[in-house]
């Protein structure tokens, strides 16, 4: 070796080169000005020869191997400018172009650093992760992974022989950012992330801003773009109203239906739709198994992903996302212990631990951590359209003790079993979600009983639209599974105690079906249904099947069935009444839209209430039977005189009952009856729920009816007179 380059070249950091060690690689690797001299270094394990091109003159230089490892290096006299590349000759004697990573310079900017440990870096999918771009019209991959403790992260890949000697990635001191350009791979390329840790541990983990991993290793995806064509559809959505107009919801397992056959295609996602918006759905929420916050469906890529949302988009259909911050499972490639440290779980292990995915809590004290998160939930509301969240796991997220046992859990500051950071960046996701998309619907589900879920967060709530009810969920189960119904009817009644309390939507989802089936999984994932639980004979399950779904229809709260738990020509009926009588959902979260008309539990198994919009006329009389009995002439009292017709019953012929509706109207009876002024008497059918639109008598028939009434008095008065002096005429001749 000649002696200038040998006095050039740092050994010490050059053997860290060579033994993976050294975590600032851009000082040795690529082009450095060293006094009159231009310093060519690199370090390519399976390479036997090295030839440095330099473009602007088209000449070749071969690099002498300073290491037998693998390292090369070579001086040019004077400054050189303009790009290069090393032509490579591997063990196989295979000749290669490689453009030097390390020409490649990645410096985060201050706006970005302020951001991201801030906890403010909304967009932080766009800049982790792995990236398509171009530089220095060069096109390759840029790589960025958060990894503050490690002395070394690599990329590794099927490009390098996962080597992780060979692409060491440049480390930012202020944010523990590593990163590095890769020229000339595309999609489809598989990595990972090599990370060396004190101690002397190396080991290779998953990215974690990844949307795509195949057999344990991410993958690259291209810079997607989308033909979306749902602008009609997104303008139109800014007049959905969260608590006054509408909804019903259509649960289903995306894996599921890829595994059935379904989704797979751009025509079998349109035929997916259609039955949806046949049904009369007017929202999907879509769920799948994920390792991770960002990952697709496995089966499923960003195009078919995108082709379900905007087909649900161009039938007038919203999507919603169900969507687990809660924690991350236990996986060697993933999150645990990313760069040998706890940096995404939290530092307590008593904290650290969650029952609910037998893995770790998020740190969302930590703002990176609450960077990856909320970056997640735009990721999905941005690159896909989706028309909200819903999620999942908000008790294990919130509460410290969640499935813990006393002595398992640490308190917070206050001495309190609430996760106060974990609230925090809830209030803070939704907060944003609001802000950046005004009409986003966010739900969850939150079954330890924590106040104001869905109040505003200026006025000390979490921010939600919607809350599913799991008392009304819970209670119905119970009522149902014992006797009938006959012995315990405030199981129906009780929930309308705190029925305004939250903005409730009513749920026959999956968890609830999992619950029916006493926490068998397996039945659930297969062909059980929430109507297994129903201790009557199959063949009357259908009808307790339609009286639930009607019962839930007239209850008030936004409504969410999972897929296969409904009835297709009920529901359907059901969904175009919902839509067609604002009683049933304009007031669902304000009292005055619901009163009770017989709630008495007289062991008769029959409730009765009238759901109510702003306009008294529009009202609908909703009456259950939820016994094995039938009423010829059962008797309500009724605040409100007029005519009462028949819209629906679940017992109606064409969903496979015996009954059919009554298309003449009944009238009430001016008649004390229960503490009120009028009465009306129906005919109940056995295990059934109707529908009797109110309306009330026209001016002319009141005028009618008192000229009827005054006529009846003076027939009356008159009747009367004439037996009176009929008996004073007996009187006086006696």
């Amino acid at each position: 070796m000649k002696d200038k380059l040998y006095k050039m070249m740092n050994w010490p950091e050059i053997e860290a080169i060579v033994y993976g060690e050294e975590g600032r690689p851009q000082t040795i690797l690529g082009r450095h000005n060293v006094s009159n001299y231009t310093l060519f270094q690199t370090f390519m394990p399976d390479a036997k020869e090295v030839k440095l091109v330099l473009e602007n003159d088209d000449k070749e230089y071969i690099m002498e191997m300073a290491d037998e490892e693998g390292f090369y290096a070579i001086a040019i006299l004077g400054k050189v400018k303009g790009s290069y590349y090393y032509m490579v000759t591997d063990i196989n004697g295979i000749k290669h172009k490689v453009v030097d990573p390390y020409d490649f310079a990645d410096q985060i900017d201050d706006f970005d650093k302020n951001r991201f440990t801030d906890g403010t870096m909304y967009d932080a999918y766009r800049f982790f992760g792995a990236h398509m771009v171009t530089k220095k019209k060069t096109k390759g991959v840029m790589f960025r992974v958060w990894a503050p403790n490690a002395i070394r992260v690599s990329v590794i890949g099927d490009f390098n022989n996962w080597n992780g000697k060979s692409h060491p990635m440049i480390k930012d001191e202020e944010t523990g950012t590593f990163s590095l350009f890769i020229p000339g791979l595309s999609e489809g390329a598989k990595y990972k992330y090599e990370l060396s840790i004190k101690g002397g541990r190396v080991y290779s983990k998953l990215d974690p801003y990844s949307v795509k991993n195949e057999s344990d290793v991410s993958v690259v995806t291209k810079n997607f773009e989308y033909s979306w064509n749902d602008a009609e559809y997104i303008e139109r959505r800014s007049m959905f109203d969260r608590i006054k107009s509408p909804l019903s919801v259509y649960e289903f397992n995306i894996d599921k239906l890829i595994k059935d056959g379904g989704l797979s295609n751009k025509d079998k996602i349109n035929q997916f739709v259609t039955e949806i918006e046949k049904k009369g759905y007017l929202a999907i929420l879509a769920d799948y198994n994920a390792d991770s916050v960002y990952m697709l469906p496995e089966k499923m890529d960003r195009e078919n992903m995108c082709d379900l949302v905007s087909t649900a988009h161009e039938h007038g259909i919203c999507v919603v996302l169900k969507w687990n911050p809660c924690g991350f499972v236990l996986k060697e490639e993933g999150l645990q212990k990313f760069d040998g440290t706890y940096l995404y779980g939290h530092l307590d292990d008593k904290r650290r631990y969650n029952p609910l995915c037998d893995g770790y809590n998020y740190n969302y004290g930590r703002p990176e951590v609450d960077d990856y998160l909320l970056s997640a939930g735009m990721f999905w509301m941005e690159e896909f359209h989706m028309d909200g969240l819903h999620i999942d796991g908000l008790s294990s997220i919130i509460y410290l003790d969640y499935g813990k046992y006393d002595g398992e859990w640490t308190a917070n500051m206050y001495g309190g079993h609430e996760n106060l950071e974990a609230i925090e960046f809830i209030k803070h996701l939704n907060s944003i979600v609001h802000m950046r998309y005004p009409y986003a619907i966010m739900t969850t589900k939150e079954v330890g009983a924590y106040p104001n879920v869905t109040e505003r967060l200026d006025n000390d709530g979490l921010g939600f639209d919607y809350i599913w009810n799991n008392g009304y969920s819970e209670d119905y189960i119970d009522f149902m599974k014992h006797d009938g119904g006959l012995k315990n009817i405030h199981k129906l009644t009780d929930n309308m105690a705190y029925a305004y309390s939250e903005n409730y939507m009513l749920t026959i989802s999956y968890e609830d079906v999992v619950a029916a089936l006493e926490c068998d999984y397996l039945k659930a994932d297969g062909d059980g249904t929430y109507w297994d639980y129903i201790p009557v004979d199959d063949d009357k399950k259908a009808a307790v099947k339609r009286a639930t779904l009607a019962y839930m229809y007239a209850h008030p709260g936004k409504k969410l069935i999972y897929m296969n738990q409904d009835d297709e020509k009920e529901i359907t009926r059901l969904n175009e009444i919902y839509k067609a009588q604002s009683a049933l959902y304009s007031l669902d979260c304000n009292p005055y839209g619901f009163e009770w008309i017989n709630a008495v539990d007289r062991g008769d198994g029959v409730v009765s209430f009238m759901r109510k919009d702003e306009y008294l006329n529009h009202s609908v009389f909703v009456v259950c039977n939820f016994s094995n009995n039938e009423y010829p002439n059962y008797k309500f009292g009724i605040p409100y005189e007029g005519k009462y017709k028949m819209i629906f019953t679940s017992d109606d012929k064409k969903y496979g009952g015996n009954s059919s509706v009554t298309t003449r109207a009944k009238e009430t009876k001016e008649e004390n009856y229960d503490s009120r002024a009028n009465s009306l008497t129906l005919k109940l059918t056995p295990m059934s729920v109707s529908y009797y639109t109110y309306t009330p008598y026209t001016e002319e028939e009141l005028l009618k009816f008192a000229e009827d009434k005054v006529a009846r008095f003076k027939e009356k008065l008159e009747k009367e007179a004439r037996e009176k002096a009929k008996e004073l005429k007996a009187k006086t001749t006696k």
